[in-house]
């Protein structure tokens, strides 16, 4: 029963999370795409697309399915290029939407149990010694990851 109540206070941390992203990318106009989030720091479109990637990385890392778009993680994974050329802004909205529907879907259909359980990126043996490195405790580390980059992009919005 405690299990239950704070799995659904933890998705419900990044939903919000992932809601207040969306209306910081809505909010923003096209030209502050382009735009360092500090002198030398991350463009906006990037950060997007950094956000995308990673995840869609959780949708492996959960369990949940094949990741749809492993082929940026060069782009968007790695550190950020100067040169490069990233996709639209509006492909890149599109497809946020899309994916945080469909996680949101899958974050419905699983178990305390399989919350509980090891994620893909720590083996076996890991698990054993270190149980807490389950599903939800990367559920928790990618909001945190998300709530860092909200941050900075408030930085562009102000």
């Amino acid at each position: 029963m405690h299990e239950k109540l704070i799995i659904t206070q933890c998705i419900k941390a990044w939903e919000q999370r992932v809601e207040q992203a969306t209306k910081l990318f809505d909010s923003l106009s096209e030209w502050a795409m382009d735009t360092e989030v500090a002198p030398g720091r991350n463009k906006v479109v990037y950060l997007i697309g950094h956000l995308l990637t990673v995840h869609d990385r959780m949708v492996e890392g959960l369990g949940l399915g094949e990741r749809s778009y492993a082929q940026f993680d060069h782009l968007f994974i790695d550190a950020q290029s100067p040169d490069a050329v990233y996709p639209e802004t509006a492909w890149l909205k599109e497809n946020w939407d899309k994916l945080h529907q469909f996680i949101n879907e899958k974050f419905n259909e699983m178990t305390v149990e399989n919350w509980l359980s090891k994620h893909a990126y720590v083996t076996a043996e890991e698990f054993v010694t270190q149980p807490e490195r389950n599903k939800l405790n990367l559920l928790i580390s990618r909001t945190n990851h998300l709530s860092s980059h909200n941050g900075q992009l408030l930085l562009v919005k102000r």
